[in-house]
């Protein structure tokens, strides 16, 4: 028993790498409601996240806060069948601090500023949900496949579970066979649940030199702080006359928490009044994490001894090293006078550069293989504009499009990914799309921001690895099509002082 507890630990593969390495459009109502176009702009909490140089705009000292509510919706389409959950919560979106200071007048550097500041970067709440019907494939025929012909006692993960739970058979041959008869379907049922996000607190110093160049260095510190409970069940009514009713249900719970540390710099230069440009650079992040995890198994109506059998795993932890790709971003922002702006920002990733190391600096060779072959670089565009309607309101609006961290050909390719313990269940991310608008009021010292944001994030959710059996070729029935629908209300409120 004790050798079977100690089997459940897996490598972490490319999907949980790209799971803490991606970013979502959050920050400030300001920052969210141009899409987040800020990094030719800058003076603001979320803009200085992106590009450090946007300390420098700031001429006076500010403090903000702002939360979000934010709404989850998740449609998904898994052999013609569809289901859809909702998910909402309330979190802190962004806060800080910004310090200015003048020097002398007799200097060039109009402003050396310095700021705190924390910012939401990711948010993993939502509730996926799969269901089809009559299968002809299960995810026995996965198990008991790559079960080969060991030996019952040295059995481990879902080989494990499934031969305590009477789901796999050994054959004289010394294969493994699945507890279902040749022409028996399943009714396949999937539900994931996600909670948290990562979070990063900036050290941000920077300068204004002669109200032409603004240059910024800042430190970042990123938390990770991710839940994952999923559940897979299949059923088969039987067939009459030979085979009776029998289910079975997988249960696996994993919990990421660990930090990071990177380091950015950024420039914005004004060579005329209307016009300004932006560049910005952030060092790869580099995380420490621990994954925590455990799973149990159930079968209904399998074996001669018991209706219901089970077998569990306790939990068990995993520390690990990830590096997470760095960036470079480019923007320009128009100026209309004091009336608006029109603003755009490009991202360049590359995420063939994350990497997966053990506790010891050691590299997951054949994980960072995998993330090479099928990671690709990846642009980011963010479009945005404000309109100044009064001297106190303001008007804005955006839209952004973030690409696809896979090949186009992932999903046709049907490659087999690994995951953490044994989770079974993992996706290629298809990009997002995020339509963004909202408002702002400025009284003297005083400010608040409203925005609205809409993402829509498409996935291949692969429930497990379908392997293709006697050289078939079929793709569309492995896989359910996804779409994540996130809306963010966001408020911000603040002062300048």
């Amino acid at each position: 028993m004790l050798c079977a507890l100690s089997l459940l630990a897996s490598a972490q593969g490319e999907y949980d790498a790209l799971k803490y390495s991606q970013g979502d459009l959050l920050g400030t109502a300001r920052y969210m409601g141009m899409a987040g176009a800020f990094g030719a702009l800058g003076g603001d909490m979320s803009a200085i996240h992106q590009n450090p140089a946007g300390i420098g705009i700031y001429r006076s000292s500010e403090l903000s806060l702002t939360p979000v509510f934010s709404m989850s919706g998740v449609k998904s389409v898994y052999d013609g069948t569809s289901a859809n959950n909702d998910k909402m919560s309330v979190q802190l979106n962004s806060f800080g601090y910004v310090g200015s200071f003048r020097p002398s007048n007799n200097s060039n550097v109009s402003n050396i500023n310095f700021a705190i500041t924390y910012n939401r970067i990711k948010d993993y709440n939502r509730v996926v949900g799969l269901r089809s019907f009559n299968k002809p494939t299960s995810m026995l025929d996965m198990i008991a496949s790559s079960s080969g012909k060991i030996n019952p006692d040295n059995l481990n993960g879902l080989s494990y579970l499934s031969w305590e739970t009477f789901l796999i058979n050994r054959e004289t041959d010394g294969y493994y066979s699945p507890a279902l008869i040749q022409g028996e379907t399943v009714d396949p049922t999937m539900y994931m649940k996600e909670e948290g996000g990562i979070g990063e607190l900036d050290l941000t110093l920077g300068a204004n030199w002669a109200h032409f160049m603004y240059l910024g260095l800042g430190v970042g510190f990123q938390s990770i702080d991710y839940s994952m409970a999923s559940s897979y069940e299949e059923s088969t009514p039987g067939i009459t006359g030979v085979t009776d009713p029998m289910s079975f249900e997988l249960r696996n719970a994993l919990s990421t928490t660990g930090s990071g540390v990177n380091v950015k710099i950024g420039a914005i230069i004004k060579p005329f009044s209307f016009l300004r440009f932006g560049f910005a650079l952030h060092s790869p992040t580099y995380y420490t994490l621990t994954d925590a995890f455990g799973t149990d198994m159930t079968s209904w109506g399998v074996s001669d001894q018991s209706y219901e059998d089970s077998e569990r795993f306790t939990e068990e932890t995993a520390s690990y090293e990830l590096t997470v790709p760095g960036k470079i971003t480019y923007s320009m922002a128009y100026l209309f006078g004091k009336k608006g702006l029109l603003s755009f920002d490009c991202d360049v990733l590359d995420y063939r550069e994350m990497a997966l190391k053990d506790v010891n600096g050691l590299p997951y060779d054949s994980e960072n293989t995998s993330i090479n072959n099928h990671m690709q670089t990846v642009y980011n565009l963010r479009f945005g504009g404000e309109y100044r309607v009064t001297d106190n309101l303001s008007l804005r609006a955006g839209t952004a499009w973030y690409g696809s961290a896979y090949k186009d050909n992932m999903t046709a390719a049907n490659p087999a990914i690994e995951t953490a313990g044994t989770v079974t269940q993992y996706a290629f991310d298809k990009g997002s799309r995020y339509y963004t608008g909202g408002f702002g009021y400025r009284s003297g010292s005083f400010f608040m921001d409203f925005a609205v944001t809409n993402q829509q994030q498409k996935e291949n959710i692969f429930p497990y690895y379908d392997q293709p059996i006697n050289g078939e070729n079929r793709t569309d029935n492995r896989y359910a099509s996804v779409t994540t629908n996130r809306m963010n209300v966001v408020l911000s409120t603040g002062f300048r002082f």
